[in-house]
C-alpha cells in the first residue's frame, strides 16, 4: 500500500507509531518494547521488531518491520513513513508478505493487516486528489462531478472500484481491498447518473466494476481494460467473489514500481538494542564487534540495493508488457466485435427479407419449389450481443433452448479476472449461437453430420465459428490417460448416460494458447433428439504439451 499522508513528517510519525503500538498490543504483544527506539527486540517466541531512522539531505524516514514465524512460515509487515524533498506531507508504504515455510511451497492468501484502518483514519490518507479509506463510502447523484475528476485524476496510482451492490455484500466484497483500492457504494440513483456520464465504462446492476489509472470516458475501446464484475449469483460465496474482485488491485500493487522516494530507502538490518548499562571494557568490545557488523552490513546492503535496483526494473519492464497487453486486448476487442457486426449483416444479407415480394410488388410470383431447403433460416437469436463476461453468459445460457451448461461455475466465472476475459467470453457466445443453430438444424432434419461439418458448410443466415477452432476429439495420448480422461468426464442427465457423466473429448478453443487460455468442452446428443450437453468451460486441462510429454 502506497498512500501521501495529509500530515507532515512528525505528526505522520506519530501516528503510525500509535497506530502500530494499538496494532501489536491487540495482537498480545508488549507494546512497552516498541518505544525503546532504533534496533531489535523481540515481542515474543517466534516475534520481532526492528525499526531504524535515517535523515539526510535527500529527506528523512522512519521505518519498523515485524517477523512472525509460525506453523505456515513467516510472515513480514513493514510500516514505512518517507518524507519527499520539496513536498509538504510524505509517502506511507504498508507492506505485508507471507513467506511459505518450505523451500519452493507457494504461499497461501495473504490477509491485509488490520493496521491499515486505523493507519488510513489516522493519516487523514490520500491517493492524488482522492481521499482513502477502508471501507467502501457511499456515492450519490451530487457526487458525480467529484467522481469523474477522480477518475482522470493523473496523480492516482489505486483503482477505483464502484459497486452497486446493497450495502452488506458490499462490506463483504472489499474485505480484501482496505488499501489497494478506493471503494463507493453507488445508490441506484447515483448508478444511473455514473452510467449515463461513462456509457462506455457502465457499472452493471448489482456489481461492481474497476477502475484503473488513466480512464478515458470517451474512448469506447478504452472500456475494455477497466473490468466490470456482474451482480454474484443467488447463494454464491461472497469471500470467493471478494478475492476474485481483489486480484486485479492486489496484483497491481505487488507488481507497480515503488515511487522514487521509497525505492532509494536502503534495506533493514536487524540489529539488537545495546543495553543500558555497560563497563567500559564491554563497551570497548562492542564497539569492535560493532564495526566489523557495519561492514558486513554495508558489503551486504550494496549487494541488496544491486538486487534491488534490478528488482525494480524488471517491475518497471513488466508494467510496460502489461500496458502493451491491454493494448492489444482491446485492439483485438474492438476488431472482433467488428467482425460480428459485419457476420450479423452478411446474415441478414444472405437470409433477405421474410417475403420477397414485399421487396419488389411488382415481380412475379416465382413457381413453389418442389424441394424445400433441408435447413429453414434461424429465427432472430432472443439474445445477440457480447455478453461482457462469462458470469453474464452463464446467465444467458437459459435462452439457448438446444444448449444446457453442467460443468462449475465457478471456474467458468474466474475467467473473467483474466486480461482477455472480455473477449473470451464474446468468443465463446459466438460458440453458442453457432451450436445453437447447428443443434436445431439438426433436429429440423437438415443433412449435418456434426458441429464441424456445420462451421465448415454454414448455411445463409447461419451462426459460424471458426472451423480450425473446433476439435472433434482428444488425441489417443490424452483419452488413454486415466487422470487426463477424469478432467474431462463431465455430468449429463441419467438419460444420456446411466452413471450421470460422460467423457467430453470434442472441444472448441475459445482462446489461443494452451495454459490460461479457455476451452469449451461438449457432448453433442442432437443426433439422437437431444440437447448439446456444455460440460466445461475454463482454463485448458491437462494434456501432453502441458505435462511436457
Amino acid at each position: 500500500m502506497v498512500v501521501t499522508s495529509g500530515l507532515d513528517h512528525l505528526g505522520s510519525c506519530a501516528v503510525a507509531d500509535e497506530r502500530l503500538r494499538g496494532w501489536l498490543g491487540e495482537a498480545g504483544y508488549d507494546t512497552g518494547a516498541a518505544a525503546d527506539g532504533p534496533g531489535r527486540v523481540r515481542l515474543a517466541p517466534g516475534a520481532w521488531l526492528d525499526a531504524d531512522a535515517e535523515a539526510d539531505r535527500t529527506g528523512a524516514y522512519t521505518r519498523w518491520r515485524l517477523r512472525e514465524s509460525g506453523p505456515e512460515g513467516l510472515r513480514q509487515t513493514t510500516l514505512l513513513v518517507r518524507a519527499r524533498p520539496g513536498a509538504a506531507t510524505p509517502r506511507v508504504c504498508l507492506t505485508a508478505e507471507q513467506l511459505p515455510a518450505a523451500p519452493g511451497a507457494r504461499p497461501g492468501w495473504s490477509e491485509a493487516p488490520t493496521l491499515v484502518g486505523p493507519l488510513l483514519a489516522g493519516l487523514a490518507a490520500r491517493d492524488g486528489r482522492v481521499a482513502v479509506t477502508a471501507g467502501p463510502r457511499p456515492l450519490g447523484p451530487a457526487d458525480l462531478d467529484r467522481l469523474l475528476a477522480e477518475l482522470r485524476d493523473p496523480e492516482r496510482r489505486l483503482p477505483i472500484v464502484l459497486l452497486a451492490t446493497a450495502p452488506p455484500a458490499a462490506e463483504a466484497l472489499t474485505r480484501h481491498l482496505p488499501g489497494l483500492a478506493v471503494c463507493y457504494l453507488l445508490t441506484p440513483e447515483a448508478r444511473a447518473a455514473v452510467n449515463q456520464a461513462l456509457a462506455h465504462h457502465q457499472v452493471p446492476s448489482g456489481g461492481a466494476r474497476s477502475y484503473l489509472p488513466g480512464v478515458e470516458p470517451d474512448q469506447a475501446a478504452d472500456g475494455f481494460r477497466h473490468p466490470a464484475m456482474p451482480r454474484p449469483g443467488l447463494g454464491e460465496d461472497l469471500e470467493r467473489v471478494g478475492r476474485l474482485l481483489a486480484r486485479l488491485p492486489r496484483r497491481l500493487a505487488a507488481r507497480a514500481p515503488l515511487p522514487a522516494e521509497l525505492a532509494t530507502v536502503p534495506a533493514l538490518h536487524g540489529r539488537p538494542q545495546p543495553p543500558a548499562v555497560a563497563s567500559r571494557a564491554e563497551l570497548e568490545r562492542l564497539r569492535e564487534e560493532n564495526a566489523l557488523l557495519n561492514g558486513l552490513l554495508e558489503e551486504a546492503g550494496h549487494e541488496e540495493s544491486a538486487r534491488r535496483g534490478e528488482i525494480g526494473e524488471l517491475r518497471q519492464e513488466l508494467r510496460a508488457q502489461e500496458e502493451h497487453a491491454f493494448e492489444l486486448s482491446v485492439e483485438l476487442a474492438e476488431q472482433a466485435e467488428e467482425l460480428r457486426r459485419t457476420s450479423a449483416q452478411l446474415r441478414d444479407l444472405r437470409r433477405g427479407p421474410a417475403d420477397p415480394h414485399q421487396a419488389d410488388p411488382h415481380q412475379a410470383r416465382p413457381a413453389p419449389c418442389a424441394h424445400p431447403a433441408p435447413y429453414a433460416d434461424p429465427a432472430p437469436h432472443p439474445a445477440h450481443g457480447n455478453p461482457g463476461g462469462f458470469a453474464a453468459l452463464l446467465e444467458r445460457i437459459a435462452e439457448l433452448s438446444e444448449l444446457r451448461f453442467t460443468g462449475s461455475r465457478r471456474i467458468t466465472v474466474e475467467l473473467d479476472a483474466q486480461v482477455l476475459g472480455p473477449h473470451w467470453a464474446a468468443t465463446a457466445w459466438d460458440a453458442l449461437l453457432a451450436l445453437q443453430d447447428y443443434a436445431r438444424a439438426r433436429r429440423e432434419g437438415a443433412p449435418v453430420r456434426d458441429f464441424l461439418h456445420w462451421c465448415r458448410e454454414t448455411p445463409a443466415g447461419g451462426h459460424r465459428f471458426p472451423p480450425g477452432k473446433v476439435v472433434r476429439d482428444e488425441s489417443p495420448q490424452t483419452a488413454g490417460r486415466r487422470s487426463w480422461r477424469r478432467q474431462r468426464t463431465f455430468p449429463v442427465p441419467v438419460a444420456v448416460d446411466p452413471s450421470g457423466a460422460a467423457f467430453m473429448g470434442a472441444h472448441l478453443r475459445i482462446g489461443a494458447g494452451n495454459s490460461k487460455a479457455p476451452r469449451l468442452h461438449f457432448l453433442d446428443d442432437s443426433p439422437h433428439g437431444g440437447r448439446i450437453y456444455l460440460g466445461y468451460l475454463g482454463p485448458h486441462l491437462a494434456n501432453t504439451l502441458s505435462a511436457g510429454i
